[in-house]
């Protein structure tokens, strides 16, 4: 296992936290073009083959969701032609957060992240296996826990994003009345917690719990989340192969950087599992209390 990170450091300065989160998230960023080159080499997608059904069952499911989004593109440039705008008008127009609302709003983005876990969640597995030597757990049980796992997880997402867009963009960015920053804003939170949701598979791995998850994500982990979700985000704009796209190349990026900024040592996963261990000791005193 790797060494305790950096930005475990006991008390760190905000000025000291924000620069580690961007170091991390332009480090995460930067992962992806190494995520490509492992899997050219690598070739962790092998053996998915063993999915069967369900494999192309979520690939047709997240080729549909891709296309939805490639009807609402030509759509909208039918209709700037039809408006006699310039192409660049309307590439601008096309592009812009507004137009793909359906995608970096609400909940449709964790649709597809549910719709492909089984994807993400085996080439983590795998990417693991081939960086650590770590045995995967591929038994049909594991696919079950994880599909499960990510409804938790993306629920979870959703309404934290949902708050937080709330608390940040709409009221104090709308107290401050700094109309400008609202978007970016809003598309960073929205990235973040989407990235959440991939790296909460490589935690899966570990045995964590959503909560400690969560957690563990929110101390050591924002820029990877961020750097990951941006992509991610981006990734599933590609009309009809976008969905799988997003779900091999950012979970092979986010295990990369998760390795190289925020490992879990097997002190750490000793301490999160005994965590575990006292919360499930305490729930049935806590019943007989309550009787």
């Amino acid at each position: 296992m790797s060494a305790e990170p950096d930005n475990h450091e006991s008390n760190p300065s905000y000025l000291d936290k924000g620069i580690d989160i961007l170091h991390q998230f332009i480090g995460t960023l930067l992962m992806h073009k190494k995520a490509v080159e492992f899997i050219r080499e690598q070739k962790p997608w092998r053996g998915i083959q063993q999915l069967g059904w369900v494999l192309w069952a979520m690939i047709i499911a997240g080729a549909i969701l891709s296309y939805q989004f490639y009807q609402e593109i030509v759509a909208k440039i039918q209709q700037f032609h039809s408006e006699q705008l310039t192409f660049s008008a309307s590439l601008a127009s096309v592009f812009s957060i507004e137009k793909l609302a359906w995608v970096v709003h609400g909940s449709r983005k964790y649709l597809i992240m549910i719709v492909m876990e089984l994807v993400v969640f085996y080439i983590i597995q795998r990417t693991l296996e081939i960086r650590t030597g770590r045995k995967p757990t591929l038994t049909t049980k594991a696919f079950i826990d994880a599909e499960f796992r990510i409804l938790s997880s993306t629920i979870l997402a959703w309404v934290f994003e949902t708050f937080t867009r709330f608390m940040v963009v709409n009221l104090a960015l709308g107290i401050l009345g700094i109309e400008w920053l609202k978007q970016p804003a809003g598309f960073l939170i929205q990235c973040y917690f989407l990235g959440f949701a991939m790296v909460d598979n490589y935690h899966e791995c570990f045995e964590l719990k959503v909560s400690q998850s969560e957690r563990r994500t929110r101390k050591v982990a924002i820029g990877v989340a961020l750097g990951t979700g941006v992509v991610t985000q981006i990734l599933m704009y590609v009309p009809i192969l976008g969905a799988f796209a997003a779900s091999v190349i950012c979970a092979v990026a986010a295990t990369l950087a998760m390795e190289r900024f925020a490992p879990i040592s097997e002190a750490e996963h000793l301490l999160l599992l005994a965590e575990q261990q006292k919360r499930k000791e305490k729930k049935p005193r806590a019943k007989h209390a309550s009787e």
